[in-house]
C-alpha cells in the first residue's frame, strides 16, 4: 500500500486536505470520490514522509472518547437549531472535532448526507463511535423534522453519562492515593529501614522467630520487587484482557451480582443505565420494545443483560411491562408499582425521568457510603501493616538489650 497525501473540495466548495493508503494514484482518487470530495491535487509520499504518516494513523486508531460524541451533538444542535442545514452544520463540526478517527469518520459521514444518503444510514457505518441508541434517536428525528432535538437528547444523555462516570472516578482517587502511600511505605521500610537493623543483629546466631520472619521478607522482597511490582501492575491489565473473552466476563459480571458488597453498588449502577436509556429513547418517540432493546445493550453485566432480555421477549408477546420486570428482580418493588401507575395512565415517559433522577441520587448516595467505608479499611490495613512491621523492630531491639544484658 502507498501513502498519499491530497487536496479536494465538497460540492459546497469547502477545501480538504488529509492522506489516504491506496495500491495506486487511481484507486486512491476513487476513495477520496467515496468520500464526496472532488480531488484537485494528490502526490505520493517518500518513505520518510510514509513513516512519518503511519504515526499519525496510529493516533487515527485511538477511539473517541465519551466527551468528543458528547460535544459533537451539541455543536450539531446548536446549530441545526438557529436554521443551519445538516451539511452545513456538519461541515462547520467537522472543523472543531481534535479526535483524528472521529474527524475521518465525519467526513465521510458528511460526503454521505452530501450524495442524498439518510443521516442515520451514514451513522450506521462507525458502530464504534455511534451506538444503536444513537443511531435510532438520530433516524427518529430525522423522520420526524426534529432533528435539533434528538441531537439535543443525545447530548444531553452523553452529558450525564460523561458526569456519572466522573464522579465515579473522582470519588476513587482518595482510596488510590491511601493505597500508593501504603505501597510506598512498605518499599521503604524494606529498602532501607529493615537492613539497616539486619546489620544489628547479624552477630547472633538466634533470633526471636518474628524478627527471622520480618528478616526473611524483606530479603525477599528487595530481590524479587521489581517482579512484585510488575504483577501489581500486570495483574489488573491481564484481567482487563481476558474480560474480552465471553466466558471470563460473564463469570466476573456474575461475581459482582453474587457477592454482597459489589452487589450493592452493581445493581445501582445498573438500574441507573437502564432508566436513564428508557428516559431518553421514550422521550424520542422510540417504540417501547425496541426503547427496550436499546436500553438492555446499555446495562454493562452480561447477567442481567439476560433477564432483562427474558422480560423484553415478555412484552413483546403482549405482556405488561411491569409484570415482565417484576419477574427478573432488576427493579425495587416500588419502582415496579410505578411503572405500573405509568402504564395504566399512558405517562411512562414522565416516569422514567423521574425514575432516573431518583437512581442517580441513589447511586451517588451508594456510592459515597462505600468509599466512606473503604477508606478507613484501608487505613486500618495501612496502619496494621506499616505498625507490625514497626512494633516488630521495637520487639527485635529489646530481645537484643535483654541478650546483651
Amino acid at each position: 500500500m502507498n501513502q498519499y497525501t491530497y487536496t479536494a473540495y465538497d460540492v459546497s466548495g469547502a477545501r480538504h486536505q488529509g492522506e489516504i493508503s491506496a495500491i495506486n494514484s487511481q484507486s486512491a482518487q476513487f476513495k477520496i470520490k467515496e468520500l464526496g470530495l472532488v480531488p484537485i491535487k494528490l502526490e505520493s509520499l517518500s518513505a520518510f514522509q510514509a513513516k512519518v504518516s503511519s504515526r499519525f494513523q496510529i493516533l487515527e486508531r485511538i477511539k473517541p472518547g465519551l466527551s468528543d460524541v458528547e460535544f459533537f451533538s451539541s455543536q450539531m444542535s446548536l446549530l441545526l437549531k438557529n436554521g443551519i442545514r445538516i451539511d452545513k452544520a456538519l461541515g462547520t463540526t467537522i472543523k472543531t472535532i481534535r479526535n483524528l478517527k472521529f474527524k475521518r469518520a465525519a467526513t465521510q459521514i458528511h460526503g454521505d448526507i452530501r450524495s442524498g444518503i439518510a443521516l442515520s444510514r451514514a451513522l450506521e457505518k462507525f458502530p464504534d463511535i455511534f451506538d444503536p441508541m444513537y443511531v435510532s434517536i438520530a433516524s427518529i428525528g430525522e423522520a420526524t423534522g426534529k432533528l435539533a432535538g434528538a441531537f439535543e437528547q443525545i447530548a444531553s444523555n452523553l452529558s450525564f453519562r460523561k458526569n456519572v462516570r466522573s464522579k465515579t472516578r473522582q470519588a476513587l482517587i482518595y482510596p488510590a492515593v491511601i493505597f500508593m502511600v501504603c505501597v510506598l511505605s512498605i518499599v521503604f521500610i524494606f529498602n532501607f529501614v529493615v537492613p539497616k537493623f539486619e546489620v544489628l543483629f547479624s552477630g547472633m546466631k538466634t533470633l526471636p522467630i518474628y524478627t527471622d520472619i520480618l528478616l526473611t521478607v524483606s530479603r525477599y522482597f528487595t530481590k524479587y520487587q521489581w517482579w512484585i511490582l510488575l504483577l501489581v501492575v500486570g495483574i489488573p491489565l491481564w484481567v482487563k484482557q481476558m474480560n474480552r473473552i465471553q466466558f471470563v466476563k460473564s463469570l466476573m459480571d456474575m461475581l459482582l451480582i453474587k457477592i454482597p458488597v459489589l452487589r450493592y453498588l452493581s445493581y445501582s449502577l445498573e438500574n441507573l443505565r437502564f432508566v436513564s436509556s428508557m428516559a431518553i429513547l421514550m422521550k424520542s418517540g422510540v417504540l417501547l420494545v425496541d426503547a427496550l432493546g436499546y436500553s438492555i445493550r446499555s446495562v454493562g453485566n452480561s447477567g442481567i443483560q439476560k433477564q432483562l432480555l427474558s422480560a423484553r421477549g415478555e412484552v413483546k408477546q403482549g405482556k405488561k411491562l411491569s409484570e415482565a420486570l417484576a419477574r427478573t428482580g432488576f427493579l425495587p418493588d416500588i419502582f415496579i408499582g410505578v411503572i405500573e401507575v405509568g402504564e395504566q395512565t399512558g405517562n411512562l415517559m414522565e416516569i422514567f425521568t423521574d425514575m432516573e433522577n431518583r437512581f442517580k441520587d441513589d447511586y451517588e448516595n451508594r456510592l459515597s457510603a462505600m468509599i466512606t467505608l473503604l477508606e478507613p479499611i484501608m487505613i486500618l490495613v495501612m496502619g496494621l501493616i506499616v505498625g507490625s512491621v514497626v512494633v516488630i523492630m521495637l520487639l527485635s531491639i529489646v530481645s537484643v538489650n535483654d541478650l546483651n544484658f
